[in-house]
């Protein structure tokens, strides 16, 4: 069987969903055709080592934006999904969905849909008016036809309501490397000596783009208010909507040496900060499964979780409450500050427990070999 991801401007710089469309490609042996908002090279491999044909949607508006694919665009896109048997597409909003799904009809192909957060009532809210166009006019039928429609949480497909095909809607998690620890003081030696951290001081980890929808200025604001002088906050991110300058200027003065604005991270950098921190904070309005949070989990981290991360509520719980750390009751200043300032007071101990708690529920239910499995048993 010949499966290929159908995709909308696969770059590493979309962050998670670029992610994901490499996960799905390496669990199914597939390749990938992205569709693009302007010229690029025809070919070119992907890091999961996926052929990825490039297909520049059109010029002007609106094929240009990928609002339709046109005509040259959809024959040169049939012939490289001519021998597929399955097409996994990706995203909503864009022409090359509703083109998949015809192409894939004419075929006699099957195909899958994969919203990621496309049906989140925060995606949905921004643009609405146009969004709401597209589902009633292209969405309905073309979520209705496929034969299975893909999320990664089971609250991301509850809050998807009636936009999501009850019958044909299932949960995949997506999966996380679980990474040996062995060798772990020597990286958070490293990690913290060039960063001017001390040994002895207990670190939460932000990790992601410093835009508003994660919440950076919110993140710092609740860490100065609650952390004691013995906790430093690392911010790792490339700037996005907010920027490294516009977030120094809001430490105070008396916290500068623990705030620690570090830039983005890639390859193994990223691993060695997740094993240099004693736990991680991810306050964001909206994560529809978050590699992050996740990745942490994997790394034995103890994590503090906004309500809007749909992956937290699946965790485990211990005694009635959250195992893993700490997951917001809601949004509010006070309860931000009020997990931070937990996470500095608990002995060492707690912390380990809780860390443990996540690695091991990562490995069991987030494990690449468990999402494979899944989704061939789909196929």
């Amino acid at each position: 069987m010949r499966i290929t991801n159908v995709a909308l401007a696969h770059h590493a710089a979309l962050g998670g969903l670029h992610r994901a469309v490499e996960d799905f490609s390496r669990a199914l042996d597939a390749g990938i055709v992205s569709f693009e908002p302007g010229p690029v090279a025809a070919q070119a491999a992907s890091p999961a080592g996926a052929a990825v044909a490039r297909i520049p949607c059109g010029k002007g508006f609106p094929a240009g934006g990928c609002h339709v694919v046109s005509a040259a665009a959809g024959r040169q896109a049939a012939l490289a999904l001519a021998d597929t048997d399955l097409f996994v597409v990706h995203s909503l909003y864009r022409g090359h969905a509703p083109w998949a799904a015809a192409c894939a009809a004419r075929q006699g192909r099957r195909y899958w849909a994969v919203p990621h957060g496309c049906l989140d009532p925060r995606t949905l809210a921004r643009g609405w008016p146009a969004k709401q166009l597209w589902l009633g006019t292209l969405g309905r039928g073309y979520l209705d036809r496929a034969e299975r429609v893909v999320f990664s949480a089971r609250r991301s497909l509850e809050k998807a309501g009636r936009h999501a095909p009850a019958a044909r809607s299932v949960v995949v998690p997506w999966p996380v490397a679980i990474p040996e620890l062995q060798g772990r003081a020597v990286q958070r030696a490293r990690f913290r000596a060039a960063h001017g951290i001390p040994d002895a001081a207990r670190v939460l980890l932000a990790l992601g783009r410093l835009h508003r929808i994660k919440r950076p200025v919110e993140t710092i604001q609740a860490f100065v208010a609650a952390a004691g002088d013995h906790v430093h906050l690392v911010v790792a991110g490339m700037d996005g909507d907010r920027a490294r300058s516009q977030l120094a200027r809001l430490v105070p003065p008396a916290a500068r040496d623990r705030v620690h604005l570090i830039g983005g991270l890639a390859g193994a950098g990223v691993g060695e900060a997740y094993l240099a921190s004693d736990g991680f904070i991810a306050l964001s309005w909206q994560e529809n499964f978050g590699y992050a949070a996740a990745d942490a989990l994997s790394h034995g981290l103890p994590v503090i979780l906004s309500p809007g991360h749909d992956l937290a509520h699946e965790m485990p719980a211990r005694d009635g409450r959250f195992a893993c750390g700490w997951l917001l009751p809601d949004d509010s200043a006070r309860a931000a500050q009020a997990a931070i300032a937990g996470f500095a007071a608990a002995p060492e101990s707690v912390l380990t427990a809780m860390g443990e708690a996540g690695r091991g529920w990562a490995a069991e239910e987030l494990s690449f070999e468990r999402f494979r499995d899944r989704l061939w048993a789909l196929v």
